[in-house]
């Protein structure tokens, strides 16, 4: 299996799906952020601190990313295991599994940041070896805590992966940001119309972000599985 490959093709099979997923679990998340955040920098204006704006929006940011790619992967899941109801399958994990991935994501995501702010390698590094966490949360259905150890075994393995992934989504993220930003500005110079359009275009590319990310993620603990069972076959 490609997972670059089988991601377009689910994305664009099951399109109406994974926006019904976004705008409902997505789009109150971003709604959240962008209006903490607007609210923080307004008094990190009056009091100068910056650092701490920068610190709560990075902490956001990384705390709701964890948390809403929870469903978007028992969709994959689901669609790849040939199980029926999909969607429905997809909102009960959020339910099942968002609450813990939120309290694993506050620990692991204060550590991220503070890695980031005070020496950003550290903190970087942090963020790849247990990136993939969530996802197994659900692939193995079992407790973030449980899934730390294969999270950092799949981290440091496909590290240069999981790290080039990133900097692609981001990379799509910023252009289609930017061309999205340069279109309405075009026509108009509204700032509703500019927060708008942002959000409209998150809640579109979250889902194939998160989708790409279960792909591999699902590929690489099918691999890891199968050497364990040879291995055990083996002993």
């Amino acid at each position: 299996m490609n997972p670059m490959r089988a991601s377009i093709h689910f994305y664009t099979r099951n399109i109406e799906s994974l926006l019904l997923l976004s705008a409902v679990i997505v789009l109150p998340f971003l709604i959240v952020h962008n209006m903490t955040l607007n609210y923080v920098n307004f008094l990190a204006a009056i009091t100068g601190a910056k650092i701490v704006s920068s610190f709560l929006n990075l902490f956001l940011l990384l705390l709701f990313l964890m948390v809403v790619q929870i469903p978007f992967a028992q969709f994959v899941l689901s669609d790849l295991e040939g199980e029926e109801r999909p969607l429905r399958k997809a909102f009960r994990a959020f339910a099942e599994h968002g609450f813990a991935v939120f309290l694993f994501a506050i620990v692991y995501v204060l550590a991220v940041c503070t890695g980031i702010l005070l020496f950003v390698i550290p903190g970087l590094i942090l963020l790849l070896l247990f990136y993939l966490t969530p996802y197994l949360v659900v692939m193995k259905g079992k407790s973030p805590w449980q899934c730390l150890r294969t999270a950092l075994d799949m981290g440091k393995k496909h590290f240069v992966q999981i790290l080039g992934l990133l900097l692609l989504a981001s990379v799509i993220e910023w252009a289609i940001s930017l061309i999205g930003l340069y279109s309405v500005t075009f026509i108009t110079t509204s700032f509703g119309a500019v927060f708008f359009t942002q959000m409209l275009l998150n809640v579109i590319l979250f889902p194939f972000v998160a989708i790409l990310f279960t792909m591999y993620t699902y590929k690489w603990s099918t691999e890891r599985e199968r050497v364990e069972d040879v291995l055990a076959l083996e002993g």
